[in-house]
């Protein structure tokens, strides 16, 4: 540990340059997924700096989901979470590809009126009740997004029976409904939370969120796509990225 990363003349508060420098380090490689932080106490010692300063600068990375704290343990680095694009995979199936434990919390279930874009991206009428349910994606025991679903239970009514707090919809669909899933048109904007979804996402209210509204299609008659579920989705900006691999169209 370098004790010149600390500058106290900088004006820059001195937990968030150690903040700032643990998240270079996660950033670059030197420290990789798996590996346990340095002790608040190392900090205090190697850096001269208060316990107070390095308990605030631990509690910025553990909120931006670069971390996990556990008693005992230590402060474990967690691997970040990549939709890669075009490929189209559930969340489960994404976590599972980076060798993490995908959960969900069911916060809400209910019969509700569509709401305009819903209604639009499930070709149904505008007020239409289906069932919207609330949800709370975890990683590792850590929550990572908030996603609110509308599920196109006046074609599937069989979307009623199906267990919403199964961490993959996509294989309740596949398995449960015996459908075939096509595809999926996904649009992304970058957001800042809001209050509830900072506090869900145990981020402060006005952090950076990725906003993800996504259409899911299954396979109708005659090789039509046919909408199954449409979902707004609030993803924690600093521990979830999409990839996307862009092809330059060659002019004949």
């Amino acid at each position: 540990m370098q004790p010149g990363i600390i500058n106290r003349q900088s004006g820059i508060p001195l937990y968030r340059q150690l903040a700032d420098h643990i998240k270079k380090h996660i950033s670059s490689g030197i420290y990789r997924p798996g590996d346990i932080l340095p002790s608040e106490a190392d900090y205090v010692r190697e850096l001269n700096l208060s316990r107070t300063t390095v308990r605030l600068a631990f509690g910025l990375i553990a909120n931006a989901g670069l971390v996990r704290r556990e008693q005992g343990r230590g402060t474990t680095i967690l691997s970040q979470m990549h939709s890669s694009l075009p490929l189209l995979s559930s969340f489960s199936e994404e976590a599972r590809r980076y060798d993490r434990e995908p959960s969900v919390e069911l916060l809400g279930s209910r019969e509700e009126p569509l709401s305009i874009e819903a209604a639009g991206a499930l070709s149904l009428p505008s007020g239409t009740k289906v069932t919207k349910i609330i949800r709370l994606r975890m990683v590792d025991r850590e929550p990572i997004g908030l996603a609110v679903s509308w599920l196109n239970t006046i074609k599937f009514p069989g979307w009623r029976a199906v267990d919403h707090s199964t961490p993959s919809l996509y294989e309740a669909v596949e398995k449960q409904l015996g459908l075939t899933i096509r595809s999926a048109v996904q649009h992304i904007i970058a957001d800042i939370a809001k209050d509830d979804e900072a506090r869900r996402l145990r981020m402060k209210p006005g952090s950076p969120i990725l906003r993800l509204m996504r259409t899911t299609f299954v396979h109708g008659e005659q090789d039509s796509a046919v909408p199954v579920e449409y979902t707004e989705a609030a993803f924690n900006g600093s521990a979830y990225s999409v990839d996307v691999e862009l092809y330059r169209k060659v002019s004949p």
